[in-house]
């Protein structure tokens, strides 16, 4: 079993590795920065006091009471046997060293003394009098207490990390384990949906941080999920409706027929057409769902070319006249408007609209007693880049009440799901698929004469 790693803590860990990092650069450049401060300060002071020493000398004075304490010095000259003699000092142990130039320098000497090393920082400097004298004045870094503090910030330091380390750490755990409280609220949440509680919701603060914005969007998504789950199961539910009658039918015949229908011409010939035909409903059926998720799932694509409108009016037109030659078919359409299309597609997305009006307007009675004769009007404009069809006829137009869900799979006018109006709900369903996979819209509409309408915007072709 694979122990779960904490990001809490990994980010806690992290968060202390960083700042002992940035505490130990910053030490560093501190101590640098330092050191180098209070190197141009003991610089200046021993030019200072050089220039004390310097006008002490030209005023002719032997005795250099201001300065500091700390402070020692020699003067020096060369003999006449080109020899180093000292002519006054503070500190007869110095050595007497050449001139620096603008700058001090650093003068180290192992075993200087019998108890250790010589460490100073020197100034010197020639004066011409009588004689050219050398002016030397010297700082002892052993003891000088500025620069033994500084070697000791490093130290001190790393002595602090500890517990500072220490303390980040403890608090940077805390802070993290509460900013990821809302993490393992939404985990836990999560673990408890199923595709049959995609209602439950994680949970969302009032913050509206991007831990919230990750919250509203799986949110959405099981929101989504929930609607494809509640629509498969009505899918599936639907399936088992309209394949359940043919089925009943075609076992109903079949038992009749074994029983004693094969010994009846009549009733043989009868059970069998209706056999072929429930079974031609059903193969329809699976073909037309078959059609509709190679279209969602892309595998089959549209070539989109120019489909030129007018022409395409005219070949339905014919076939709808040689299937119902009563039809009073109506064209509008300039010659110059064509889309941008898939021309086969389209021709099966029109054919379904006005089979879809022949079916339901013929099944109409006027107050004559007869079948009212179907009037079909297709309209094609453009408006902007996009081309605008529409096909309407002269029955009872759709109820207001299902608008939206003619181009739900398996939809029929009555709730009940009859097959008496013919067909099995998948035209219009497939007709919307196949506008969409060609970047087209499909709506419904009822006309001003209360007929039905449907109206596809295509991308004209330009």
């Amino acid at each position: 079993m694979v122990k779960k790693s904490s990001v809490s803590l990994r980010l806690a860990l992290r968060f202390t590795l960083l700042v002992t990092i940035a505490s130990l650069v910053l030490s560093v450049a501190f101590s640098i920065v330092l050191g180098v401060q209070l190197r141009s300060q003991k610089d200046q002071e021993l030019q200072d006091c050089e220039k004390i020493i310097e006008e002490a000398l030209l005023k002719s004075e032997t005795e250099f009471n201001s300065l500091p304490y700390y402070i020692t010095y020699v003067l020096w000259k060369n003999n006449e046997k080109n020899q180093k003699e000292v002519i006054s000092t503070n500190d007869p142990f110095l050595p007497l060293l050449e001139e620096t130039g603008n700058k001090s320098r650093a003068y180290i000497a192992k075993n200087y003394f019998i108890d250790g090393d010589l460490n100073i920082l020197y100034f010197a400097k020639k004066l011409e009098l009588d004689d050219t004298i050398t002016i030397q004045t010297c700082v002892n870094m052993d003891t000088d207490s500025t620069r033994t503090l500084n070697k000791q910030i490093p130290r001190v330091a790393i002595i602090a990390f500890f517990p500072i380390l220490l303390i980040s750490f403890f608090v940077s755990l805390f802070m993290t384990r509460h900013t990821m409280a809302p993490v393992v609220k939404m985990t836990n949440t999560a673990k408890e949906i199923t595709s049959e509680s995609l209602e439950k919701l994680l949970p969302v603060s009032i913050h509206n941080d991007e831990l919230d914005e990750l919250a509203k969007t799986f949110n959405e998504l099981f929101a989504k999920l929930k609607n494809d789950f509640d629509r498969e199961r009505q899918f599936t539910s639907d399936v088992s409706h309209e394949l359940k009658t043919p089925v009943a039918v075609i076992l109903g015949q079949a038992n009749l027929l074994r029983r004693w229908g094969k010994d009846d011409p009549v009733q043989l010939s009868k059970s069998l057409e209706t056999i072929i035909g429930e079974t031609k409903s059903m193969q329809s059926i699976i073909e037309n769902l078959l059609q509709m998720s190679r279209l969602e799932s892309g595998r089959v694509k549209p070539e989109l070319v120019s489909v030129d409108v007018n022409k395409l009016f005219e070949r339905i037109k014919t076939e709808t006249e040689s299937l119902v030659p009563e039809t009073d078919f109506d064209i509008s359409c300039d010659d110059s408007v064509s889309v941008l299309a898939d021309e086969e597609l389209l021709h099966q997305v029109l054919t379904v609209v006005v089979s879809n009006s022949l079916k339901y307007t013929t099944a109409i009675v006027d107050p004559d007693g007869t079948n009212r004769k179907p009037a079909i009007k297709a309209v094609a404009e453009k408006a902007g880049d996009r081309t605008v069809i529409k096909i309407e006829d002269n029955g009872k137009g759709f109820d207001e009440s299902s608008i939206e869900q003619v181009f739900e799979r398996f939809f029929r006018q009555d709730s009940s799901h009859t097959r008496t109006a013919g067909g099995s709900g998948l035209g219009l369903s497939i007709a919307r698929t196949i506008v969409q996979t060609m970047n087209g819209t499909i709506t419904a509409y009822n006309t001003q004469n209360h007929g039905a309408g449907i109206k596809i915007e295509l991308n004209s072709y330009s």
